[in-house]
């Protein structure tokens, strides 16, 4: 063949090829603000695909990138943190629209402090604000971690530790001020009634109909505290099976008084979530209680 035909067709195969690969690409696009200096970046297990500065005249930014899964992170001078949006999705073709994000304001006087209590290594904790990550460390050898420079705000902190299971709090955070919060992780194992993926804890209780009651109604509602006195016991038992450590038990952690106190308070919380009528009259109920997150166990339990 001529080299000059094999030039041409060649050029032409690379220009399909480019067409091609731009048919397959997708693409994610939103708006800022402040928009002095912003930067996005899209990343795939920490390694940068693409990035972009935005228009500094709208705010506006779109990334072309293949399909696939990303995690977009928006920087600018101004905010003391990054903002990480996980697991954004771009599909063939087609644009993925962000919603408008705001930007945290400059560098506040405000800190979160405390401990993680987990075994081993590599803890990681991460700072939400607005429900986007916004910052993320890892503990050092005793445990503790630190967020400063914050703006008075309202904040989520999700920790996550391998072997255990994940937990998350909320707080509030004041100018000036440093706040304190240590967590106890919980130790994953195989337990009858816990559902560590979504950190719940559910247990059945079966009530008897007592041989004498003034009326049916009475009766039953006898029956039914009755089931319910029989789960909160059964709640119990699911509860000193947890470790805090591979060989370690979470009662063994804590003072007897003081754990009994907690969770009393904490099976007050109670919902019920399943009712059935048994044969004989008998009731049977199943209640359910958030083991880890707000208002869960772990959160009654801190060091």
């Amino acid at each position: 063949m001529h080299p000059f035909r094999i030039a041409v067709t060649a050029l032409l195969i690379l220009v399909a090829l480019v067409a091609c690969t731009g048919k397959r690409d997708g693409a994610v696009e939103g708006v800022v603000t402040p928009i002095s200096g912003v930067r996005v970046v899209a990343l795939q297990q920490g390694r940068t695909i693409a990035s972009v500065d935005i228009d500094q005249r709208d705010g506006r930014f779109r990334i072309a990138l293949p399909a696939g899964s990303y995690d977009i992170s928006i920087t600018a001078p101004s905010s003391p943190y990054p903002l990480k949006l996980s697991g954004v999705a771009v599909a063939t073709g087609a644009t993925t629209t962000l919603a408008p994000v705001s930007l945290a304001p400059a560098s506040g006087t405000a800190a979160i402090s405390g401990r993680v209590l987990a075994a081993g290594t590599g803890t990681r904790v991460k700072l939400l604000a607005d429900g986007a990550e916004r910052a993320s460390v890892s503990t050092d050898s005793r445990g503790l971690y630190e967020f400063t420079g914050l703006p008075a705000g309202r904040y989520t902190v999700e920790v996550a530790s391998p072997g255990y299971a994940n937990d998350s709090f909320a707080l509030d955070v004041a100018d000036k001020q440093r706040t304190v919060r240590n967590v106890r992780m919980l130790y994953v194992t195989a337990i009858t009634g816990i559902d560590w993926n979504s950190g719940r804890l559910r247990a059945r209780g079966i009530g008897v109909p007592p041989k004498q009651a003034p009326s049916p109604t009475v009766k039953r509602e006898m029956t039914r505290r009755a089931a319910i006195i029989d789960a909160e016991r059964n709640l119990f038992k699911a509860i000193e099976q947890i470790n805090t450590a591979p060989d370690e038990k979470l009662t063994a952690t804590l003072e007897g008084g003081s754990f009994v106190q907690n969770l009393q308070g904490y099976l007050k919380g109670y919902r019920v979530a399943a009712e059935r009528d048994l044969d004989g009259g008998r009731i049977e109920i199943e209640i359910e209680l958030p083991l880890t997150g707000p208002g869960g166990l772990s959160s009654r339990l801190q060091p």
